[in-house]
């Protein structure tokens, strides 16, 4: 992955995106393996385990994709299905996460 690419993936972070109708917030690049973390943002939540393997709490879900890129170089959002949202403007924002 380039430096310029780089730059581009974590500039998304922050940014809305669509992903199969659901609207997920990229929390997060993963350089190694280059994929984008999502958040769900809306009320689709998992069970998380503690430590010890108890589940105690519910937190919204992650899906972490594989970017893909073009044979320019250029990262290719719509082919892992991704539809970039307006930019994030803050939590007080009534469509933020």
């Amino acid at each position: 992955m380039t430096n310029m690419q780089t730059r581009y993936l974590r500039n998304l972070i922050g940014r809305w995106v669509l992903y199969h109708g659901v609207r997920y917030e990229i929390i997060e690049v993963l350089e190694e393996g280059t994929s984008l973390v999502l958040e769900d943002c809306e009320d689709h939540k998992a069970i998380q385990a503690d430590q010890h393997g108890e589940a105690h709490r519910r937190v919204p879900q992650t899906v972490t994709l594989a970017v893909s890129f073009k044979q320019d170089g250029d990262v290719d959002l719509p082919a892992i299905g991704l539809e970039l949202l307006e930019k994030r403007v803050g939590k007080a924002d009534s469509l933020s996460c």
